[in-house]
């Protein structure tokens, strides 16, 4: 049997940490009573017109020059239409033709070795709700508290071949957004949250496997499973004859096992159009400029300080900077004692 290579790509979503929600004045807050941070615009009533939050546009401009990208200066939303229980619109406000960012990259290292990930895209859109499955009463519940909280989603390129390039990419991801205070990044409320697109080929061909894609998966631990067992499930069926089909599964973490929810979509079955309620975004020159100026220092740029300044080494600097939250407790603490390796 000749050996099969993996190949990988992600689409994350990232929930914003704005107060209120992309296009109303809803709170963002996670929790709450089901169905009481809704209102008419993101409930979708006929008649309403959406507006859009500022800073939004802010935080993923932030995203998308922190992560190298192009920025479109000329960017516009469109609607994405498509009928689901979670979805009281019947479609979701999007960007399809012209997003925010594009062809930006991610530098990640595994095992020492060291990596370039390409990013495709950044858009913004918005979330839709969540569907409660009632195994007692046989039934399925819909809260709209999420619907209308802003999201970026970063689209990557099939760049990575392994479960541990996908989660350094992830944790390098989490990192930078965490430092830019653009989410919170809770992977638990699902502010973090990755599609998972895999498929596989024999080593040395260059043509794509037809892939399928697992989604929401919200756990690295879970992540991982899933690409290990996707991918030996590709090749088995390969090697047996069969043909992967393009489709959307569901992970479960119970049995460890996938199972498809329906064939796999692409643009035109949305029939994407140019949402006719919002204005197009134009984007100055100086405004990107004044966003870049404001962005905070970055881990790998603090790293790099902490070993000049400091004097610590490339390990204990590494460590120190994984977390924003641990790197600004040893800076408060170094004020302090003024004894850095203590």
């Amino acid at each position: 049997m000749r050996e099969y290579e993996t190949v990988i790509g992600l689409e994350v979503h990232c929930e914003l940490a704005t107060k209120t929600k992309i296009f109303c004045g809803c709170t963002t807050e996670f929790g709450g009573e089901p169905n009481t941070h809704v209102c008419p615009v993101c409930a979708g009533m006929p008649g309403t017109l959406p507006v859009l939050n500022k800073q939004v546009v802010a935080y993923a401009l932030s995203a998308g020059v922190a992560l190298n990208c192009d920025i479109t200066q000329h960017c516009k939303f469109d609607r994405k239409n498509y009928f689901y229980p979670d979805l009281p619109k019947a479609y979701q406000i999007s960007q399809l033709y012209l997003p925010i960012c594009r062809n930006g990259h991610v530098d990640i290292e595994v095992d020492g070795v060291k990596k370039s990930i390409g990013i495709h895209e950044i858009h913004m859109e918005e979330d839709a709700g969540k569907l409660i499955h009632d195994e007692w009463e046989d039934c399925t519940i819909v809260d709209y508290n999420r619907c209308g909280v802003p999201l970026i989603e970063i689209v990557s390129e099939p760049d990575m071949r392994s479960a541990d390039e996908v989660i350094a990419y992830l944790e390098k991801l989490r990192m930078i957004l965490q430092y830019l205070g653009v989410s919170d990044c809770k992977m638990q409320e699902g502010s973090l949250r990755a599609d998972v697109n895999v498929s596989v080929r024999k080593k040395g061909e260059t043509k794509l496997g037809t892939r399928t894609e697992m989604k929401n998966m919200n756990s690295f631990r879970s992540i991982v499973r899933a690409i290990e067992y996707e991918a030996n499930r590709q090749i088995e069926l390969i090697e047996e004859g069969g043909v992967v089909e393009q489709s959307t599964l569901r992970w479960d973490d119970v049995s460890g096992r996938t199972f498809s929810m329906r064939d796999k979509e692409d643009a035109q079955d949305y029939r994407y159009f140019p949402d006719p309620d919002l204005v197009a975004i134009r984007l100055s020159e100086e405004y990107i400029e004044g966003i870049k100026n404001s962005l905070p220092e970055l881990p790998e740029s603090r790293k790099a300080r902490y070993m000049d300044e400091f004097g610590l080494s490339e390990k204990d600097s590494r460590l120190l900077t994984s977390s924003k939250y641990l790197s600004d407790l040893f800076e408060g603490a170094e004020e302090i004692c003024k004894n850095p390796k203590a």
